[in-house]
């Protein structure tokens, strides 16, 4: 067989292949569906409380709080915070990030290996998150073994209205979804017109979340039981 036609097959089994694949983009969310953020954000809470005086509430109480979208105004109230609002919010912000905290953070079961079977089903997987230091980001994802198993690592500016929407509107794909765990994400998935998977251990409690398809871990998801194309 000559070159040219062996390079021929090659490219028709590769155009069949790519023809085969259920999506273009798997954008998914970091903070909740891939890593377990609890112990990080009980501990920044946690250290503002005792510098600026107050008392820390117990993290499983915390936790529950968050997950059920009480407002930071009123946890700080609970924990009897003897300064301003302002004042925790912007230690909150200068702080989350700081590798003393994300060193906290660890991934969710199985995540590895359930990236790795993804590539099988989609072109790319797009891990969309709001974070302000694109550096300790990549650090973060590289320590902890998952930053080649993405396609894109793209961080967006907290505290900006559809920040994730803003970040993907440009995007060119025949199919698409969108994984996360909280409204952010939904309602980015609503706006660029595709179907959206909740997962529900993670920052919000399932009932905030109006998502097409809900799991506890990333670990669950069947794609082979999603109307994708409705």
């Amino acid at each position: 067989m000559s070159l040219e036609k062996i390079s021929q097959k090659m490219l028709q089994k590769f155009l069949l292949y790519v023809k085969n694949k259920m999506f273009d983009y798997i954008f998914l969310d970091l903070d909740g569906p891939i890593l377990e953020g609890k112990f990080r954000h009980y501990a920044c809470y946690k250290d503002i409380i005792k510098k600026y005086g107050g008392n820390a509430l117990e993290i499983d109480y915390y936790w529950e709080l968050k997950r059920n979208k009480v407002t930071r105004d009123i946890i700080l109230e609970k924990s009897n915070f003897q300064e301003s609002y302002e004042i925790f919010f912007k230690e909150w912000m200068k702080n989350i990030e700081d590798e003393k905290y994300l060193n906290l953070d660890s991934l969710k079961p199985e995540v590895v290996e359930t990236l790795k079977s993804w590539k099988n089903i989609t072109d790319k997987i797009v891990l969309v998150t709001m974070r302000q230091n694109r550096e300790y980001l990549l650090n973060q994802l590289d320590r902890l073994g998952i930053l080649y198993l993405l396609n894109e690592v793209i961080d967006c500016p907290p505290q900006r209205k559809n920040t994730k929407y803003e970040a993907l509107k440009d995007k060119i794909f025949n199919n698409a979804i969108f994984i996360g765990d909280t409204e952010e994400d939904t309602n980015t998935a609503k706006m660029l017109g595709i179907k959206s998977i909740g997962i529900t251990n993670g920052l919000r409690n399932k009932k905030f979340l109006e998502a097409d398809y809900y799991y506890e871990e990333i670990k669950d998801i069947d794609f082979n039981r999603l109307e994708i194309n409705e």
